[in-house]
């Protein structure tokens, strides 16, 4: 597990779920199983959620929370789960493929939370 992972789940995973999801996201067998929770809205922190209208320029609400160039996906989608993007790609990607996904802008700090069909979509902020 790297440290966006890490700190992903320190801080924006609810406390009840931190230790189930850290055991079961680092096992390679057991880890699409566990993602499979990002679809639904569960897991995460209220206390750093802020949920958006979904009107948002998503790309620059980011930018402007000072998001740096390249994040790390963490997804249900295999195709973008634990790769680096540029931000306007990550976005893109996570709308194209609609699967629960955190894009981590700054580990521990700042990510965007995108649900299964992209109907619940948040602001994560520490």
């Amino acid at each position: 597990m790297n440290e966006h992972e890490e700190k992903m789940i320190s801080v924006f995973i609810a406390k009840e779920k931190r230790h189930r999801f850290r055991y079961f996201m680092d096992n390679i067998k057991t880890r699409p199983g566990e993602l499979d929770c990002l679809n639904h809205t569960r897991v995460l922190n209220p206390r750093y959620t802020t949920w958006l209208s979904g009107k948002e320029d998503i790309v620059q609400l980011l930018r402007n929370e000072g998001c740096p160039e390249n994040v790390y996906i963490i997804s249900m989608e295999e195709r973008i789960d634990k790769k680096t993007l540029p931000l306007s790609e990550a976005i893109a990607q996570v709308f194209e493929y609609n699967w629960g996904t955190i894009v981590s802008c700054i580990p521990g700090k700042l990510a965007y939370y995108h649900d299964e069909d992209g109907k619940r979509r948040a602001l994560l902020k520490a």
